[in-house]
Order: structure tokens, then C-alpha cells, then sequence
């Protein structure tokens, strides 16, 4: 909550009261939706122009549910790329209200992945459950026993993870064996500042 307080320049007492609101002012909508680079029907949900629409409730029940990751995703090169691994400390965890289940923030660090995915920006993502779930050519964070990084998953062959950056400057992208890879997460939004 603390992190979205600050990007959106409101007290926490707004904050609150656009969590609970059915009307927003058209300035704060704008304001929402740019800075968390979300449409306007995922904040009122069904469409308000149908006789039977009605302003959706932001999601989940206002107790933390986003880990803000201290680690940056490293969009370079994967050798040499990361702090080490601290998932279970100094992390602090938020409100995010557009995610309804346990989501995690990764600030995204690097070129290797522009134009789509910019430094500062924020990966917000959840776990995949496992490998199988993985779909060529979408972008994942993956949290190895190196560090964090974010890439296009490409395919799994031979035990191995072949990942491509975005950047043609930065590929290829020398494979992470399986047993390296501690999580992977999914794309839900991305954060723009």
C-alpha cells in the first residue's frame, strides 16, 4: 500500500476511500489508470453501459497480497546478473488492489528487454505452478539460485530452459539448467512510472 500511496501523491486515507468507492472522479480513474498501466474496465469491471452493469469492487479484501521484491529482475545478460537470492527477508508486502490473489512486484533493471519492458518499471507477477504452464513466447520472471531475471521463455529441452531477450543485442541467452530455477512468474501487469 505504502508504494502505491507514493506513486499515486495521495494520503492513505484516500487511498482507502477509492478502495471503497463505487464513483471516482474521471481525473483519479485517469490517474489510476496510467500509473498502473491498467484499462478502465478492470477497475469498474462490467461494461457500465448495459443496463444490468455495475462498478466492480477492486479485488481482494484490503489485506496485503503484493511482495515487493528488493531484487531487481535483470534484463541483461544472464551471467553475472544478480544480487543473491533473499525471498524470505527485508521484503515488504502491500495492499495491490487489482490482483485478488498473492501476487509479487519485481522492479525491472536492464535493457536486454526493451522496447516492451523498460528499467523502473514494475513485473507484477504470480507463480506458475510449474514448467508445463509455460508458453512460448511470453515473458516470465525467473528466480534462480544466481538471481532474478526476466526473459521470454523460448522451450525446455534436455533439462534445460532456453530463454531469449526481447533486445536482439543481448541474445542468445545462455540456458539455466532446471534444477536452477527456484520460481518462475507469470505476467499479470506491468507498472509504468
Amino acid at each position: 500500500m505504502k508504494k502505491a500511496i507514493e506513486m499515486m501523491g495521495v494520503s492513505k486515507t484516500n487511498m482507502y476511500q477509492y478502495f471503497k468507492s463505487a464513483n471516482l472522479k474521471r481525473e483519479t480513474v485517469n490517474t489510476i489508470t496510467s500509473i498502473f498501466n491498467v484499462k478502465e474496465e478492470e477497475i469498474w469491471g462490467d461494461d457500465l453501459s448495459k443496463s444490468n452493469g455495475r462498478p466492480a469492487r477492486f479485488k481482494g479484501n484490503g489485506e496485503p497480497n503484493m511482495w515487493v521484491v528488493p531484487i531487481k529482475a535483470q534484463g541483461g545478460f544472464l551471467e553475472g546478473y544478480g544480487d543473491t537470492v533473499l525471498m524470505d527477508r527485508n521484503i515488504e508486502k502491500i495492499y495491490f488492489p487489482f490482483i485478488g490473489s498473492e501476487c509479487f512486484a519485481f522492479e525491472i533493471e536492464g535493457l536486454s528487454m526493451l522496447t516492451e519492458y523498460v528499467p523502473g518499471e514494475y513485473f507484477v507477477g504470480t507463480p506458475v505452478e510449474n514448467f508445463n504452464h509455460l508458453v512460448k513466447g511470453r515473458v516470465y520472471v525467473f528466480q534462480t539460485i544466481d538471481g532474478i531475471i526476466i526473459k521470454e521463455f523460448a522451450k525446455i529441452e534436455d533439462e534445460n530452459i532456453y530463454l531469449r531477450s526481447l533486445n536482439e543485442d543481448y541474445n542468445p541467452v545462455k540456458p539455466i539448467h532446471l534444477k536452477e530455477v527456484k520460481r518462475v512468474y507469470q505476467r499479470e501487469m506491468i507498472i509504468k512510472n
